[in-house]
């Protein structure tokens, strides 16, 4: 059974996330909170599995209290629901370490299938939601000019070029392919590999980069210009070839 946590200022949204988990054979929420320092609370004493994420709360921001889950070596994933409204937000998120991101109005299929999707030890990149909204906040930070947070934590033990020049070639083609939106098995079977051996090289592409997450890996595909806004989508029927 997958524990599930659901974590927004709104009552009637949690009441409307619980029923849609519950109503999953495989999930079940055990527990609510109505702010960040609440689902800090709730982590530490109920550990879920999966805690699902608001990101403007009262007291303590979906922002701040993901970077205290994630940096308290807790295996909660988190996953952040959020509008466009929010997409000024998106950034600061990932970086605090979210597995994924999720539309509050995705739906309850794509809901139920993300949380499963996080709860596999994969992260939720959905082209159609994530990428959209990454490709969003990174224009709005070059007109603002700030600071690159995600290629700057890469600079601890060289730059980002530096890490970036000692991935291999397929290492590199795994990276673009989880920037242009594709799940494991989007790239396995691009890639004509395994699921396994997908997952072998996307460990080895965070390990060398220095990042946390899949989601950390995909803005800084962006940031570092290995894949930039408006280019295609991943594309199910192109094979690269063979490991």
């Amino acid at each position: 059974m997958i524990r599930v946590a659901v974590v927004d200022d709104q009552g009637v949204i949690r009441a409307g996330l619980k029923m849609i988990i519950d109503n999953e054979p495989d999930l079940v929420v055990i527990g609510e909170a109505a702010d960040g320092l609440e689902a800090i609370e709730l982590v530490a004493t109920a550990r879920p599995d999966v805690i699902l994420m608001d990101i403007r709360m009262p007291r303590l921001d979906g922002i701040e209290a993901t970077r205290r889950i994630t940096s308290s070596g807790s295996a909660t994933a988190v996953l952040v629901l959020t509008t466009f409204d929010d997409e000024e937000y998106v950034l600061g998120a990932v970086r605090a370490g979210a597995a994924g991101f999720l539309l509050k109005d995705a739906g309850p299929d794509l809901l139920v299938s993300a949380v499963r999707t996080l709860h596999g030890g994969d992260s939720l990149v959905d082209p159609s939601v994530t990428r959209t909204l990454i490709a969003r906040c990174l224009e709005l930070e070059d007109r603002a000019g700030g600071p690159s947070a995600a290629a700057a934590s890469a600079t601890a033990a060289g730059t980002w070029k530096q890490r970036l020049a000692s991935l291999s070639d397929r290492e590199r083609q795994i990276l673009v392919g989880m920037a242009r939106g594709g799940s494991n098995r989007d790239l396995a079977a691009e890639l004509v590999v395994s699921e396994t051996t997908v997952k072998s090289h996307v460990s080895a592409v965070l390990a060398k980069l220095g990042l946390r997450s899949r989601v950390q890996a995909v803005v800084l595909a962006y940031e570092a210009g290995v894949i930039t806004p408006g280019e295609r989508p991943f594309d199910h029927g192109r094979t690269m070839g063979d490991d």
